[in-house]
């Protein structure tokens, strides 16, 4: 193992929570719309599916960086299965100090995939969500304008699985 694994990891853990940190910023701000947007989802097919997305895409990207938050929490683990599941749903590499450099590099890169996925599954409904100049909607224009860092932060997660996949390799 590199000695440079650890401090990849700990990089990773730190984004990782400042990345969950800014999603437990913007879902409140959405909440306050939650009655309004409901209300509206009984009139109009349209507006339903709004909310539909929303909450959909929201849960999407706190579960694809959550992931990394649980190994950290359970890295302990003595058990085999309990480690590679743990390992499979998340993207830290603390845990990687004893598997092999094959699984290393090949979780790296289903990390990087789901990562990159949920990004693009984010941005597909989010990017046409323009902030609203209208009194009573800085909220929604926090959240929209939180939305788009954590989308930012899931790149450079991704990038992170990229070093960690390269470092495991030396």
């Amino acid at each position: 193992m590199s000695p440079l694994l650890p401090l990849v990891s700990i990089a990773q853990l730190s984004l990782t929570t400042y990345t969950l940190y800014l999603s437990s910023l913007a879902i409140p701000k959405l909440l306050s719309y939650e009655d309004k947007a409901k209300t509206a989802s009984k009139y109009s097919n349209i507006a339903e599916e709004q909310l539909f997305k929303t909450r959909a895409t929201q849960a999407a990207s706190v579960g694809s960086v959550l992931k990394d938050l649980l190994l950290e929490c359970e890295m302990n683990t003595a058990n085999t299965t309990q480690k590679l599941l743990l390992t499979l749903l998340s993207t830290s590499s603390i845990l990687f100090t004893s598997t092999p450099r094959s699984t290393t590099l090949a979780l790296a890169g289903v990390n990087i995939v789901v990562l990159l996925g949920v990004r693009e599954y984010v941005g597909n409904f989010w990017n046409s969500k323009p902030k609203v100049p209208l009194p009573g909607t800085g909220d929604y224009n926090d959240a929209v304008g939180l939305t788009g860092k954590i989308r930012e932060r899931q790149v450079w997660l991704a990038a992170g699985w990229g070093v960690m996949g390269v470092v495991a390799m030396l």
